[in-house]
């Protein structure tokens, strides 16, 4: 039997799962590690976490599949997007990472806006100018952290350590280098323009290299702390939206959306469009060459988790799902605007706020969780309407994430859309997408069709 591993190296926690070449799971492991939160704005993890964790999870998931270790052929990682930190010259963390969610670095987006018009930026990287992106960050570390700045010599984001730890190879993939704002889209290579702009050296970046190419083998440390063969190839992984799309099915004609804490609203294309009004980012995705636009509503089964916390501790999301399911489409005029965490794309208002609207002395439970599902399923709707003004139309829409395990999320969504939607049969395709990476890169798959036909 051939094993394959795909890691998920999250926000909050690390997942590995063991595959046959089938897509069969054959066991997995979820281990949690924490955010640093230093202030409201300065938000932090312990690299060495991701790493020690990364090793237990894949252990105890090769314990769960109770297979021969020595079956395994491949591995590949789906990581968090744009967190980072810097190494040494000996490849050692001089400090923290900083996670994405962080947003000390408003005054160098100011600084990077000065030198770029919002415009260019946009047509050069996909990216509007935010505080969550690594360049204004390194910015951030030269100006506040001159002695860490002087010492780095590596600038490596989540999947790009693991990689590194893994097989003693600097190797980023072209979705991971799109999030930095210094990747660009045409070239599909890091800007040497940006670059010299803000005086980055190139060589702290690693090289770009596709999803599923291989990269190494295992270093023999490493292999024989697992029981692994030294033969194991790590191939190229991605960020973890990407590979999830690609474990959920997207193609060509279609589009995929998440519904984890936030919602991925992702559609792919065949050339590097860039949407002229700046309201959905463009990130290079897989070989042969495809784009991806990425619209996203950042708390979509996010809202329904706080919702279920504030007002319904104790009742089943199978309850709400059931009285929901009892008030009509439209619930009654009940309305719920989904932006608990400001409004993302299209509108990108970091100012704007979630609210319920239409109450009256007739609303019941029933009708404010329709409301909080309709209200996700519109925003799904706006960014997939700009997506497909910019790509052309798509025939279905792919769910998945833990909110598509509801039957009255799928159904409204799909009249909402007004398509057909599917949904996959694992909330899991983060791990799956890496798996068929690290299957593409070991010569399991000769690609990525393939990879599909017999994982997906």
């Amino acid at each position: 039997m051939t094993l394959l591993i795909g890691l998920d190296l999250g926000t909050t926690g690390c997942k590995a799962v063991v595959y046959d070449d089938s897509g069969a799971p054959l066991g997995e492991s979820y281990l949690e590690y924490g955010l640093i939160t230093r202030s409201d704005v300065m938000i932090e993890q312990d690299p060495r976490a991701w790493w020690h964790l990364t090793k237990r999870a894949i252990d105890l998931a090769l314990a769960a599949a109770a297979a021969n270790r020595r079956a395994v052929r491949g591995l590949a990682i789906s990581s968090q997007g744009i967190s980072f930190v810097l190494l040494d010259a000996d490849g050692q963390p001089l400090g923290n990472a900083i996670n994405w969610l962080d947003g000390r670095a408003v005054d160098e987006c100011a600084e990077i806006l000065a030198r770029y018009p919002a415009e260019t930026l946009f047509r050069a990287t996909g990216k509007r100018a935010a505080p969550f992106y690594v360049l204004p960050k390194l910015l951030w570390i030269r100006k506040h952290q001159p002695e860490v700045w002087r010492r780095a010599r590596s600038v490596v984001m989540g999947h790009d350590y693991l990689v590194y730890r893994l097989c003693g190879r600097r190797v980023t993939d072209h979705s991971m280098a799109g999030g930095t704002l210094l990747y660009d889209l045409h070239r599909m290579d890091w800007s040497q323009e940006l670059l010299e702009a803000f005086d980055i050296p190139r060589e702290l970046l690693p090289p770009v290299r596709w999803a599923g190419t291989p990269i190494d083998t295992l270093l023999p440390a490493v292999a024989a702390e697992l029981g692994l063969s030294p033969d194991v190839v790590v191939a190229v992984g991605g960020q973890d939206q990407k590979c999830a799309a690609l474990g959920a099915g997207i193609a060509d004609g279609s589009a995929t959306a998440s519904l984890g804490t936030a919602s991925a609203i992702v559609q792919v294309m065949d050339r590097p469009v860039i949407d002229p009004k700046m309201r959905i980012p463009t990130f290079a995705f897989v070989k042969p060459a495809r784009w991806v636009l990425e619209g996203v509503v950042g708390t979509a089964a996010g809202s329904l988790r706080w919702y279920r916390a504030m007002l319904a501790p104790d009742i089943p999301y199978s309850t709400l799902d059931a009285e929901a399911a009892l008030v009509p489409p439209g619930s009654d005029g009940v309305l719920f605007y989904p932006h608990l965490g400001g409004a993302g794309s299209p509108y990108w208002l970091s100012g704007a706020r979630g609210a319920f609207h239409g109450l009256s002395l007739a609303t019941t439970r029933g009708h404010l969780t329709r409301a909080v599902l309709e209200g996700v399923a519109y925003q799904i709707r706006e960014n997939l309407a700009v997506t497909e003004e910019i790509a052309g139309p798509v025939a279905q829409v792919i769910v998945y994430g833990g909110g598509a395990k509801s039957s009255l999320w799928r159904e409204i969504i799909a009249d909402v859309l007004g398509r057909s939607v599917a949904w996959t049969q694992t909330a899991e395709t983060a791990g799956l997408g890496a798996a068929m990476l690290a299957g593409l890169g070991c010569g399991v798959f000769a690609s990525l069709d393939e990879a599909h036909s017999r994982m997906g």
